[in-house]
């Protein structure tokens, strides 16, 4: 994948997924279909949400007017599945920024950064499922999930996906924390170290090194080290 630059495709695919996510669970968030009751012979169709309810009751071409949730849906169960996916919401949408950098920028590529997202889509898909368990036990008699509902599944099984897609990113590009600041990655990675003290006979240390180099297998092999030996003697331009 030649987007992001040089971030393997299971980050990228993790950040694809987290965007995919926050905007699931938005949607789904915001909208009036947490639950519905749809009878044919008592003509009832009323959705409701977090916040709304829209009740298309009435005839076939009845209009549908939202407004908001009547006191006999309101209880402190609602209030705890708010307040969860409201978190929940908030961590994806930190998920998803950090997936972005951590795509994009260099320095922010590293295994720390990694564990912790790890941890993080861990933790928001796990206040998610809880706020989902929460409301399917506190639905009413002749009421059903609905496709707001159903958004939230999906946004939290994207998150699970992106949480186990970035653990081989860490185990075949562990190479990154090896890095230093200023090095790239292209061929050369590191520069060592020019300054050598100075011997007791005033002649310069000029013992051998080694210089870290990254050589890449194929055109999307993974890099791997190799440690040349060079004598700074004859050292000019690289080695």
């Amino acid at each position: 994948m030649p987007f992001f630059g040089l971030a393997s495709t299971w980050a990228k695919a993790a950040a694809f997924l987290s965007i995919a996510a926050l905007a699931l669970q938005a949607v789904g968030y915001g909208t009036n279909y947490w639950m519905a009751r749809y009878t044919v012979r008592d003509k009832v169709n009323i959705g409701v949400g977090l916040w709304k309810m829209t009740d298309c009751s009435g005839s076939y071409n009845a209009p549908c007017t939202d407004s908001d949730i009547p006191t006999n849906y309101l209880n402190n169960t609602v209030t705890i599945v708010r307040a969860l996916e409201a978190i929940t919401l908030a961590l994806i949408f930190i998920c998803a920024v950090c997936l972005i950098f951590y795509v994009g920028s260099r320095r922010s590529r590293t295994f720390g950064m990694a564990v912790t997202l790890i941890i993080m889509l861990f933790i928001t898909a796990a206040l998610g499922i809880a706020g989902m368990a929460v409301w399917v036990v506190q639905i009413p008699e002749f009421h059903y999930p609905s496709w707001s509902f159903g958004l939230t599944v999906v946004a939290i099984t994207l998150i699970i996906t992106a949480a186990v897609t970035l653990i081989p990113d860490i185990i075949e590009n562990n190479y990154r924390d090896l890095l230093k600041v200023g090095g790239h990655y292209d061929n050369l990675a590191v520069t060592s170290e020019e300054g050598k003290p100075m011997t007791a006979g005033g002649a310069g240390d000029f013992r051998d090194d080694v210089k870290p180099i990254i050589e890449s297998q194929g055109p999307k092999g993974a890099p791997m080290f190799q440690y040349l030996n060079y004598d700074k003697r004859k050292k000019q331009d690289g080695f």
